[in-house]
């Protein structure tokens, strides 16, 4: 019977919850469905209207020029708009025919899990009146598909037996523009419709699901307030009995005393006698005579950056008469009654192993848990705390890196790595011994602190280094009976070169690193007239400086004519794009300051992303203007030739921008192609299936140009400026240039000279028979616009974090 009345009540709560719950789920799912089932036919117009477009321009290319791809494209792309009218003539004809609609939407491109839905609509709703405007659209449009068929016939038969004319093709041309204008109408009428069906169809699923919600919502709050009520007063009579439960529990694991209201001992549970009292009956006692309670300050080695200057934390002992202290913690209750002091309740906590705890943690947070030797963080505050005192001038630093640590971790596994870093750890603590601190810093890197006294500090260090690079090469790692040779690269500076603690772990790490860019098992020193050293600085603080330039949107495009000096390619007029950064201060920065440095540290695929980009902006525009140009030159980088998504990315470009392939050509240098050879046939061989030209730039500088030149399908050859600079003055150099020339003309290639900084240049090259001429008798790089009459506003803000794609430019002007 209880159960009964419980489980009746449960039902009158939760039932009306759960029948809403239910409902509005059963009208979820509906209008999950019915919105798929619209979305499915706006997706299926889209690929219909797009395979009518298709088929249109197809047609007019294949009447415009003859080429039977042409015709291929036109029957692939009017099969899709074909299929979809098999699909309604099925399901419009009577009996099931459900499986012959289904293969015609699949082989119209719609998606197997959208045929359902497609179907679905179309026969229960085809009644509606946004669907049945609809759907005579499309019916109209099948009239226009045949004319379109017709029209092809008549062309395939007509090319097939004798050239059309002009008049012919002019005709045809005409014909294929009124279907496409009667098909665009009819295909904004389709949509049209489909919009305002779907609008309708969510203006009614969302007023039914936000009454379903509102009743939803009102029942949850009154039940939810009832609840909470309840919760309230449970946990009030359950906060009361807590309180003397924990209390209770207190008086047990730690020492309680109860007073009297003399401050006499009242009582004593064990815990206490043992603590205090020595297991004696200590009854009525003043407690004072007990023991005191002081407070200390915390003693340790440990300190960090940032506790540094703040209040020393203090810690309580108990003091016992015989002086023996003990930490702890106090918490004291008093006892009032009737409004009257009554005594306290004090309770003491034996501090004693969270004190042992503490030091463990403050040991563990300055030394690395391996190797025992102190950590980076220790490291750095050490580093910190010598640079902030004037002893700073007779420091020095250190960082060493194994050479070989990750051949003994890869064949060894890690277990073998950390004994092989604890031996090094050792072998290190020997050396430095107590006139300075070892870290390890991460990995197989380790850090030393030497402080030395005297002028000759330096060489004290130097010494220091020279020993610890010849121990750890002397020594020998075995390991399951197989021996390792280790050796170490060691980066040396003098603290007193050093602007601060960032600036002299960069100078150690930059000396470290050219360590093992030499050669390895070597010692590095940093002077401040470091040649070597001082580039490789320039060049990482470039590295940030190139991402911000590209997240605050100032790098900017130039461009530079590309003038044809041949008769057969008058009007021909090309323009090379021309990467350029803006400083903080607004002023142009050269690429050749910048550009190595991204090349050196991987940023040339980020920038070379962002220049086809805004090269495909200013070419679509370009496109709507006046200004004509036949193709624009865009430089790409050696690392993006191995970048496999790059191709992908060019594709949607094309696709976003309305571009037209042909005008694109990209310039790669030829010491990058021949470099990575096969990467670069595959590279171009699919950029050039979408419709691109390719350039190969600074041609005549490998060692081996012509051999190489056959096995790249490049359409311009850009002969290096070198050779062009010196043409009227070495006969090697004009023999060089004509022989380039020549041999690009065997091999159909076009040729364009570099550097052409006079008229008599241009006149010899024109002699030689070179296609192009670029430099400075054409014309001087400018911003992009600036022919146009407007100044550059190429400046645009990237996308940030993804988004900043593309650039090229590795050119000079």
């Amino acid at each position: 019977m209880f159960f009964s009345f419980r489980s009746w009540s449960l039902w009158r709560v939760v039932g009306p919850l759960v029948a809403i719950v239910l409902l509005q789920a059963s009208v979820s799912a509906g209008s999950l469905q019915v919105m798929s089932a619209v979305r499915a036919y706006v997706a299926g117009e889209s690929m219909w209207s797009k395979g009518q477009k298709d088929a249109v321009y197809y047609l007019q290319s294949y009447v415009s020029t003859g080429t039977p791809d042409y015709l291929k494209k036109f029957d692939a792309a009017i099969a899709v708009p074909l299929a979809d009218r098999t699909a309604r003539l099925a399901l419009k004809s009577p009996g099931n025919n459900d499986a012959v609609a289904r293969a015609g939407f699949a082989k119209a491109g719609n998606h197997d899990d959208d045929i359902g839905g497609l179907i679905w609509l179309f026969k229960y709703f085809r009644g509606m009146h946004h669907v049945a405007a609809a759907v005579k659209a499309w019916q109209e449009s099948d009239a226009l598909l045949d004319q379109l068929i017709a029209i092809r016939n008549e062309a395939a038969d007509d090319v097939a037996l004798h050239d059309p004319s002009a008049a012919t093709i002019r005709h045809w041309a005409e014909r294929i523009g009124t279907v496409d204008a009667a098909l665009g109408i009819l295909a904004i009428g389709f949509s049209d419709h489909l919009g305002h069906a779907s609008r309708q169809v969510s203006s009614l699923l969302l007023l039914v699901n936000a009454l379903i919600g509102t009743c939803l919502a009102g029942i949850v709050l009154f039940h939810t307030r009832r609840m909470l009520l309840r919760r309230w007063l449970a946990e009030t009579a359950l906060a009361v009995e807590k309180e003397r439960a924990q209390l209770t529990l207190a008086s047990i694991g730690d020492a309680v005393i109860v007073t009297t209201p003399e401050d006499r001992v009242g009582y004593m549970n064990p815990a206490a006698e043992r603590m205090i009292a020595a297991g004696q009956d200590v009854t009525d006692r003043l407690l004072s005579s007990l023991f005191s309670i002081t407070e200390q300050s915390v003693q340790g080695s440990f300190r960090t950056a940032e506790a540094e200057g703040e209040e020393r934390l203090q810690q309580r002992l108990l003091v016992r008469p015989d002086q023996s202290s003990v930490p702890v913690s106090v918490v004291e209750t008093p006892i009032v009654h009737d409004g009257h002091w009554a005594g306290r309740v004090m309770i003491i906590h034996d501090m004693t192993a969270e004190r042992r705890l503490v030091e463990e943690l403050a040991w563990a947070a300055s030394h690395d848990a391996l190797t025992g030797l102190a950590n980076r963080r220790q490291f750095e505050f050490e580093l910190h705390a010598l640079m902030s005192g004037p002893a700073a001038a007779r420091a020095d630093l250190m960082l060493i890196d194994l050479d070989q640590f990750k051949i003994v971790n890869d064949t060894c596994g890690h277990m073998a790595g950390d004994r092989l870093l604890k031996h090094v750890a050792r072998l290190l603590a020997a050396e430095v011994g107590g006139s300075g601190l070892v870290a390890r810093l991460g990995g197989d890197e380790f850090g030393i602190l030497l402080r030395a006294d005297g002028t000759a500090a330096y060489d004290v260090a130097s010494d220091v280094a020279e020993r610890i690079r010849a121990v750890v090469e002397q020594s020998s790692f075995v390991h399951d009976g197989s021996s390792f040779r280790i050796s170490a690269s060691i980066g040396l500076v003098r603290l007193g070169d050093c602007a601060g603690v960032q600036d002299a772990l960069q100078l150690a790490d930059v000396a470290c690193f050219l360590a093992k860019d030499k050669g390895r098992n070597r010692v590095q020193q940093h002077f401040p007239a470091d040649t070597d050293l001082t580039v490789r600085v320039a060049e990482m603080s470039w590295v940030n400086r190139i991402r911000k330039g590209l997240d605050e949107g100032r790098f900017c495009l130039y461009e530079q004519e590309i003038r044809p000096i041949t008769a057969a390619l008058k009007g021909q007029e090309r323009r090379e794009l021309l990467l350029r950064l803006r400083d903080e201060s607004g002023g142009l920065v050269p690429p050749g300051s910048f550009l190595p440095a991204a090349e050196r540290y991987g940023l040339m695929p980020l920038i070379d992303r962002w220049v086809v980009r805004r090269a495909f902006e200013l070419i679509a525009e370009r496109r709507r203007s006046s200004h004509k140009v036949v193709g624009y030159a865009i430089n790409l980088s050696g690392a993006t030739i191995g970048d496999g998504d790059f191709v992908d990315f060019v594709a949607e470009l094309f696709a976003q921008h309305d571009v037209p392939p042909k005008k694109v050509c990209f310039e790669i240098t030829e010491t990058s192609a021949i470099s990575n050879l096969d990467e670069a046939q595959k590279f171009i061989a699919r950029l050039r299936e979408i419709g691109c030209s390719f350039s190969l730039d600074d041609f005549g500088t490998g060692m081996s140009s012509i051999a190489y030149l056959k096995h790249l399908p490049v359409d311009v050859i850009k002969i290096d400026g070198s050779f062009v600079r010196e043409i009227l003055n070495s006969k090697v150099d004009r023999a060089m240039v004509e022989m380039i020339t020549k041999t690009a003309k065997i091999m159909q290639k076009q040729v364009v000279a570099e550097f052409v900084e006079s008229a008599a240049i241009l006149e010899e090259l024109r002699q030689i028979g070179v296609d192009y001429a670029q430099g400075y008798a054409i014309g001087k790089p400018v911003p992009v616009f600036t022919l146009r009459g407007r100044e550059d506003r190429l400046t645009v803000k990237s996308s940030r974090f993804g988004t900043i794609l593309g650039a090229f430019g590795r050119r000079r002007p």
